[in-house]
């Protein structure tokens, strides 16, 4: 966890397990983060960037469901705002492209 959050370790963020999969934490800040990871719904386990909002103290940011903390989906459409940004590392661009693009 960065010592600038305060909040939720985005790395224990693993709900709802029978939905989400954490694969990488990619930005993290004292207010939100930002992830990689594979979203399970009615079309199937796909590659998806992901969000939320980190809290502070025994704020558990949001989202939250039934008292987890969980990640928002981002829309695929927004994906191409973030490629060029601080919020994936130039590093780690083509590889979360990649798997972005990827079938799992």
């Amino acid at each position: 966890m960065s010592e600038s959050n305060k909040g939720v370790d985005p790395w224990k963020v693993l709900s709802p397990r029978s939905r989400w999969e954490l694969v990488d934490v990619l930005y993290e800040s004292q207010w939100w983060s930002m992830a990689r990871g594979y979203w399970t719904d009615e079309k199937g386990k796909r590659p998806v960037l992901a969000q939320r909002w980190n809290g502070s103290g025994k704020d558990k940011g949001h989202p939250i469901s039934h008292d987890y903390p969980t990640w928002f989906v981002l829309p695929t459409a927004t994906y191409k705002l973030y490629f060029g940004s601080e919020f994936i590392p130039e590093e780690k661009r083509l590889e979360v492209v990649t798997f972005l693009l990827s079938k799992p």
